[in-house]
């Protein structure tokens, strides 16, 4: 029975729950217990012998293009396929057969399940995560909150930046209805992302408006630690919308969302000016806020207006690609290091190379699903084209004779990105004891956190001292 089969046979509430901790902890030996089998190819290579791969060229000839977004590794080499052997040979996960083929052993066959069980539990939280309703509520319950905090402090700090942001906050909340009623029910997504783009503008026209005003009637602004830790939150928080916005929006061809995606990425800039100016702050440099709100509303200004020309130019035959928002760099980091790498390895043409990439993908899917692409549907050959076809412009890759080439500027890039591999590869290495390190990064912040609020008017005190 194929791998992929199981999935029907788990219902609803079992792929909600999970597999069971003992599961997790017997995983962690392979994977650690910061990372799951989503991360490397360790799995893939093991779901390939259980669907019935078992000579080893064949499994070095199939690996060598498997795709996922979910990790650093670039490609699969004859040498990675030779580790991952030695390791399941280790562990008692397969059997080397008196005629060469490899087979799974009980156990290895009960690992490889597991794998699956746990990436379709991921995936299917995954798919609720990375939904338009998702995103939209939980957009709308972060601004109720942040807009609120912002605007309440902004007028204890007279600080005209952490108001404006909280205002811009504010009507971030309207751009959440106008998505889902324009866009999501009226199926009017482009107006929608028209209309989102104008208000994101009409933003920084009140931002330009306020500093001036600001620059000629300057208010004394009183840093404090409260308003460091609203604007390192909100910087936080935004991202995170940033990135989540851009990966649904691409996922299901919203543009409106896609332009949402941009006004938190404007919300991020305009955090990162309220912090600015609080500093300034503390040396008696008060215009300093009304400066980098200003250049923040040029920013938003020029950005708004390159977007409504891509909106407007081409009409209905609009590339909805041509809008670049963060969370693409999820898939054009992993795609563009994969093409650098497939390059570099072997002598490819352009087609032999988005073949490579199509049939990699299908694999990933079949096996990673959701990590594949984090359920971006449209990612496949067209969009490794348009892809390819930036770098050769960018002067990565050069094409001659047919054939592709990495330049000196794309080999460079391959080689960073490598060294960035093979030093996570070795803090994966398990060797008896797994240390959590995201647990203990965690608690020194909420320590550091507690710290903060507990003398708080100490150091607020010390920042006036100045």
């Amino acid at each position: 029975m194929p791998l992929s089969d199981l999935k029907s046979k788990y219902s609803r509430k079992e792929l909600r729950r999970g597999p069971a901790r003992n599961g997790k902890v017997a995983m962690g030996k392979y994977f650690g217990r910061d990372h799951g089998p989503h991360t490397d190819y360790f799995y893939g290579f093991l779901g390939l012998i259980y669907d019935g791969v078992s000579n080893l060229d064949t499994l070095k000839s199939k690996m060598r293009i498997f795709f996922i977004s979910s990790t650093r590794q670039l490609v699969v080499e004859e040498t990675d396929v030779e580790e991952y052997l030695q390791v399941a040979k280790r562990n008692k996960l397969v059997n080397i057969n008196e005629d060469g083929t490899i087979s799974l052993t009980k156990k290895g066959s009960k690992l490889t399940e597991s794998c699956y069980y746990t990436n379709s539990h991921t995936s299917y939280w995954m798919s609720i995560f990375f939904s338009e309703k998702t995103v939209m509520l939980g957009t709308a319950l972060f601004l109720i909150v942040l807009s609120s905090l912002k605007i309440i402090l902004g007028l204890q700090l007279a600080s005209q930046g952490m108001i404006t942001e909280g205002f811009e906050n504010l009507t971030d909340i309207i751009k959440i209805g106008i998505i889902g009623v324009l866009s999501l029910k009226l199926k009017k997504d482009k107006l929608a992302s028209l209309i989102i783009i104008f208000l994101m503008m009409i933003t920084g026209g009140v931002m330009v408006w306020s500093g001036i005003e600001a620059l000629f009637d300057q208010t004394p602004i009183t840093p404090t630690v409260q308003s460091y830790l609203l604007g390192f939150g909100s910087m936080g928080v935004n991202g995170g919308l940033m990135f989540l916005k851009g990966i649904v929006g691409r996922n299901s061809g919203n543009l409106s969302i896609l332009s949402d995606s941009k006004d938190s990425e404007l919300n991020v800039k305009i955090s990162l000016g309220v912090i600015i100016g609080l500093t300034f702050a503390i040396f008696k440099y008060y215009f300093v806020d009304a400066i980098v709100a200003i250049i923040i509303a040029i920013i938003i200004f020029k950005e708004g207006i390159e977007i409504l020309y891509k909106l407007l130019e081409k009409k209905e035959d609009f590339d909805i690609t041509e809008i670049r928002v963060a969370g693409d760099n999820i898939y054009y980091n992993r795609l563009t290091v994969y093409i650098f790498a497939s390059i570099r390895r072997e002598s490819l043409t352009r087609s032999k190379l988005l073949e490579n990439f199509e049939s990699g993908l299908e694999l990933g899917r079949l096996y990673y699903q959701g990590f594949a692409d984090f359920f971006y549907n449209d990612l496949g050959k067209k969009i490794a084209e348009k892809h390819l076809n930036k770098l050769i412009k960018d002067k990565y890759i050069e094409e001659m004779n047919g054939e592709l080439n990495l330049t000196p500027k794309g080999l460079k890039s391959f080689y960073e990105a490598k060294a960035r591999e093979f030093h996570f590869r070795a803090k994966r290495v398990y060797e008896g004891v797994n240390i959590n390190r995201g647990q203990i990064y965690c608690i020194a912040f909420l320590i550091i956190l507690v710290l903060l609020i507990v003398f708080a008017n100490n150091i607020n005190t010390w920042l006036n001292s100045f």
